[in-house]
């Protein structure tokens, strides 16, 4: 019991520590190449921190347990945007890009309402597959023509572009790497040795399946978030949620239906993509609005995050 609290508290100790380093050399990196935090959340950090639910569920998928992949990116997403980004809005709220938000936005409702309608046959197969691939280039090419857009914006606010060398390029690219491994092995620490000492004490399969492992995927969306707002680097998160939505869906569950088809449980069309739908809505249409994100907003995302974890209480475990 010991060793696994230890290493409960190592896995503590990696994932914020890795966090600081990452959201550092973020900074570090959108300074050097004068590119936006919200692009940079959008992009790198997305895509990093995206790369346990893209593992998770595509090694799922190759194994046959395809409603796990889906269930785990659209778990991620509702976790994202609930927990992390409604945590994120009610500790801190901020103003956002409103051209960057409204563009990143657009995208996640459109990648989400597509996953919909070619779920309502029961089932995401292949060629839905190559759909969502699709949309994930699109996406891509939004980013390029972003990052090409902040880095011909403003040249007089170039922070020295041209004086980074190769040893300080490797630098920044070894502590960014190795602050999100510490992230993602933090996690896995965290989760596994919660899930023992859950066990140990008596806190029944249904209730841990539903906090800890629920919670695992979207760690480091939530600790690098947390850490990005506690060094008022506000875009960064949600740059990093906008994008690791959109990842979830266009991705995760993209790559996932190509070894196997995902079949579309009851519980994913009535329970879960309605809560997903709600918690983007909540998010989206208040801040296209006003520019910025509230904190009634946090309050009620996190409200509807309880919401949803309720109900899947009462339906696995009390009924």
């Amino acid at each position: 019991m010991l060793f696994i609290i230890i290493l409960f508290i190592l896995g503590f100790i990696l994932i914020t520590k890795g966090a600081d380093i990452f959201i550092n050399y973020t900074v570090i990196i959108g300074k050097k190449t004068n590119i936006s935090e919200l692009v940079l959340g959008a992009t790198i950090v997305s895509f990093a921190t995206t790369l346990p639910e893209l593992t998770v569920s595509t090694v799922a998928s190759l194994q046959g347990h395809t409603t796990m992949s889906l269930g785990n990116a659209v778990g991620s997403i509702i976790c994202n945007t609930g927990l992390v980004l409604g945590l994120v809005a009610f500790i801190s709220p901020f103003k956002v890009d409103k051209n960057m938000f409204f563009s990143k936005s657009i995208i996640l409702l459109i990648s989400v309402f597509l996953t919909i309608l070619l779920s309502i046959d029961g089932n995401i197969n292949r060629i839905d597959a190559l759909l969502l691939l699709l949309m994930l280039l699109v996406y891509m090419y939004t980013n390029y023509k972003s990052v090409e857009k902040d880095s011909k914006t403003d040249l007089s606010k170039n922070y020295n572009r041209g004086s980074i060398n190769i040893k300080e390029t490797l630098k920044i690219a070894v502590f960014f790497i190795l602050g999100l491994v510490m992230m993602v092995l933090g996690s896995k620490l965290l989760v596994d040795n919660g899930i023992k000492i859950a066990e140990i004490i008596g806190i029944p399969q249904g209730i841990i399946s539903l906090t800890v492992i629920a919670l695992g995927t979207s760690l480091p969306e939530l600790v690098s978030s947390i850490t990005a707002i506690r060094k008022k680097h506000h875009a960064i998160s949600v740059g990093n949620v906008l994008g690791a939505n959109i990842l979830n869906i266009v991705s995760v569950i993209g790559i996932s239906a190509i070894p196997n088809d995902i079949p579309i449980l009851a519980q994913t069309a009535k329970i879960d993509f309605p809560f997903m739908i709600a918690l983007l809505l909540i998010l989206i249409i208040p801040t296209i609005k006003k520019h910025k994100l509230h904190r009634w907003q946090g309050m009620l995302m996190l409200s509807t995050y309880l919401l949803y974890m309720a109900t899947l209480y009462y339906i696995y475990i009390v009924a």
